[in-house]
């Protein structure tokens, strides 16, 4: 590691006070290889007709990783940061540090690791039964998903880069549309399979497979082209940065300020809070990213991919704890410095609780029925009315248990967050990282629960399930409001959120 990226990973390592994040960061790092290993033996006990279905979509999943790659650094702004970048100014930071510092938190991203995860799943099945040249096979796997992942990084820094013009951002808004409208006409045109198989992502596939069947030349002539490739594109990447962060941006030019007409008025004192905490949502550029992309990606991958309904049931779990990682698990920072202020009007305490918590509930069940939504439009028909009740209710059994676990973590936690910058986030790298863990693991154990009783064909079971889990969560909210009205708590998480 860079002697500079090692003095900051060990200055953040010793700014975290609490002993039971440090521990849960280190249990985090166990827990992928973990769940990778009770993937690839589970799935040796899967049928061979349904074992073969999964191994023809494996080439889909790189592609679909590769894609991921892309798109998640590109949504954070060239990638997450260490430090927000305000807090470094005075320090002379190495663009080859803050390139390798975005690389090192790649794995924060929830998508991320999960598609990770999938990958190295998938392969060990793709390629056949379990021996010791199976290792040979996921050696390719890593090498290819590292590969995609600096790639993914150096050309998110690239386009960083050029959208500090404004023809820069036109153009990339451009090529972004022609991107979008290309692949409408191919799926349209059903093409869709012919544009999979020429895909180059299959050749990181074969050469698994190279490993896997003792052809040991093409397999070592394949990982050493993976392996050059990715240093090429770290100094590639390193060179992206430099020339992103140098660039000053026409950002001097635009009007500091713009004549905005007043609101109406409200009806009530709630309603003025809540449209405060609207537009703070929307005026925040990494959140608005992050709602964009939660709108309209996991919807047009599933429609893309026409997941049946069994699969659809499982995808609100994860969506929903990507909305909640938006800024739910520390919803009060909207407020940043305007908390010490807002926290003297009377009634404030308990209008703000409940504005925060109907935004996050909002954004969550907008970005979940985006989702299903996309998914339905070409889904297979339902084998019966379970699995579309089923999809239902685990999207809003999901999006309680976010929103409950969200507004408790954000009192028992609150971190001060601007939420200003392309790259800010709502806490700290580490702690994003334990949230986003503890979220997919909660909704994912949920939608597993949902799929099970869809799987019975009993319409009705998904409602019997669904009402302890929205018990559990009211009762959560009940007890996150009551600590909220407490002074002292009130106290922390204000001073907290405002001043740090």
């Amino acid at each position: 590691m860079h002697p500079q990226l090692s003095a900051l990973v060990s200055l953040r390592w010793h700014m975290i006070r609490e002993p039971r994040v440090r521990w849960g960061l280190v249990l985090l790092s166990l827990v992928p290889l973990a769940f990778c290993a009770l993937g690839i033996f589970a799935l040796q006990l899967v049928p061979d007709d349904e074992a073969f279905n999964i191994s023809v979509a494996t080439p889909t999943l790189y592609l679909g990783f590769a894609l991921l790659a892309v798109i998640a650094p590109l949504a954070a702004g060239g990638g997450y940061e260490l430090y927000p970048s305000e807090e470094l100014v005075a320090y002379p930071v190495k663009p080859r540090t803050v390139f390798r510092g975005t690389l090192m938190l790649a794995p924060a991203n929830l998508a991320w690791t999960l598609n990770v995860a999938a990958v190295i799943i998938v392969t060990s099945l793709a390629v056949g039964n379990l021996t010791w040249l199976t290792l040979l096979a996921l050696l390719s796997a890593l090498a290819y998903i590292t590969m995609v992942t600096v790639f993914g990084q150096a050309f998110a820094w690239w386009i960083v880069g050029i959208r500090q013009s404004r023809n820069g951002r036109l153009a990339t808004w451009a090529v972004a549309g022609v991107c979008v409208l290309a692949v409408l006409v191919i799926v349209r045109l059903g093409l869709a399979f012919d544009a999979l198989d020429a895909a180059p992502t299959r050749l990181a596939l074969l050469n698994a497979i190279d490993g896997h069947e003792s052809r040991y030349v093409e397999w070592l002539v394949g990982i050493s082209v993976m392996v050059f490739a990715t240093a090429a594109l770290l100094h590639i990447g390193v060179r992206a940065t430099a020339w992103s962060l140098r660039r000053p941006g026409d950002h001097a030019h635009a009007r500091s300020s713009r004549p905005v007409p007043r609101r109406t008025n409200k009806r009530s004192k709630f309603g003025e809070v809540l449209a405060v905490d609207r537009a703070s949502v929307w005026r925040s550029l990494p959140l608005r990213r992050g709602i964009v992309v939660l709108l309209l990606l996991p919807g047009a991958v599933a429609a893309a991919a026409g997941m049946p309904w069994q699969s659809l049931i499982l995808l609100p779990g994860l969506v929903a704890a990507g909305a909640g990682l938006l800024f739910g698990i520390n919803a009060f920072a909207l407020d940043a410095g305007g908390a010490t202020w807002l926290a003297t009007l009377p009634g404030w305490p308990r209008y703000a609780f409940a504005s925060k918590m109907v935004v996050l509930t909002e954004i969550a069940l907008l970005a979940v029925g985006s989702a299903l939504l996309g998914g339905a439009l070409r889904a297979p028909p339902p084998r019966s009315t379970a699995e579309v009740t089923a999809a239902i209710l685990a999207a809003l059994a999901c999006t309680s248990l976010v929103v409950a676990s969200g507004m408790k973590a954000s009192l028992r936690n609150p971190h001060r967050a601007e939420l200003a910058g392309t790259r800010d986030t709502p806490a700290p790298p580490g702690v994003m990282a334990l949230h986003s863990i503890r979220l997919a693991v909660l909704t994912t154990f949920v939608s597993l629960l949902f799929s099970g009783a869809a799987a019975s064909g009993v319409w009705w079971i998904p409602f019997v399930l669904a009402v302890p889990v929205f018990a559990w969560s009211g009762l959560n909210l009940i007890e996150a409001e009551r600590a909220w009205l407490h002074p002292h708590v009130r106290g922390f998480v204000v001073t907290t959120v405002s001043g740090g």
